[in-house]
């Protein structure tokens, strides 16, 4: 039997991240929130009440969400209101896409509870991006590459992972310009170091790269991404984030690295 204790009551900004049927008439629910990252409610009589949550439980809106707790129970849903609609990117598939992705991406990077405000924002600024109208693989990539930052994931690019030759002096070495990413080094290798393992970059793409893990939002609006360095990044970033999570994500059928601009 479950425990006897108080009610809680919590509520935090959210974006519904997937939902399913528990029964005739409720829905388990998911959101990603900025207070308590990933949160499963249950929407008691979801099917129904049509007065309590109207159209909210929905994808591509920004929610504030409220629901109770008490021990040994799930948590119950008991209102939604509508924050901020980004409901132009239902008018693409495209943007639907990588907007599930994005979504897919914060639960899968941060499922653990707990604040997520740094995420969070990174997340709504993609949204927001993609709503706007801007081509989709550039949202993606920059929000990839923020949110794993902001996970702990980013890659080093301070010097060569093996032989320490600093990304600065990388264009003045014998064997030129280029590096080699390479996942599992989390980082680039020179042209110095032997092997063939890895993808290319250049120093733009991997300078582009670092500056994409500062995660701000706003600094993530005013990078500005070249079809050139794009089609660069959309070979190593999604990889890398398999790598990282072991595993592909769904939402754009695994790794996106023939996506076109």
């Amino acid at each position: 039997m479950p425990s006897a204790g108080p009610r809680s009551f919590r509520s935090a900004q959210a974006f519904l991240v997937r939902s399913a049927d528990a029964g005739e008439t409720d829905r388990r629910v998911t959101f990603f929130t900025r207070t308590d990252g990933l949160v499963s409610l249950m929407a008691k009589a979801a099917h129904r009440s049509r007065k309590r949550f109207g159209g909210g439980l929905q994808k591509y809106f920004l929610l504030d969400v409220s629901w109770t707790e008490a021990p040994g129970r799930m948590p119950v849903l008991e209102s939604i209101a509508l924050l901020e609609s980004f409901w132009e990117i239902v008018t693409d598939w495209e943007r639907v896409r990588h907007a599930d992705h994005l979504l897919e991406l914060a639960a899968a990077l941060f499922p653990q509870p707990g604040p997520k405000p740094k995420a969070f924002d990174v997340l709504l600024a993609g949204i927001r991006s993609l709503a706007s109208g801007d081509p989709p693989p550039v949202p993606a990539r920059k929000s990839e590459a923020a949110l794993l930052a902001v996970a702990g994931w980013g890659p080093n690019f301070s010097a060569c992972r093996r032989c320490g030759l600093p990304i600065g002096d990388i264009s003045t070495s014998p064997r030129g310009r280029g590096v080699r990413f390479v996942p599992s080094e989390g980082g680039v290798l020179c042209g110095n170091c032997p092997g063939g393992e890895g993808t290319r970059l250049s120093l733009g793409a991997v300078k582009t790269w670092s500056a994409l893990q500062a995660s701000s939002p706003g600094v993530l609006a005013r990078v500005r991404i070249s079809d050139i360095i794009l089609e660069e990044l959309q070979l190593v970033i999604p990889k890398y984030l398999e790598y990282c999570l072991g595993r592909p994500l769904r939402s754009l059928g695994g790794s996106s690295a023939s996506e076109n601009p």
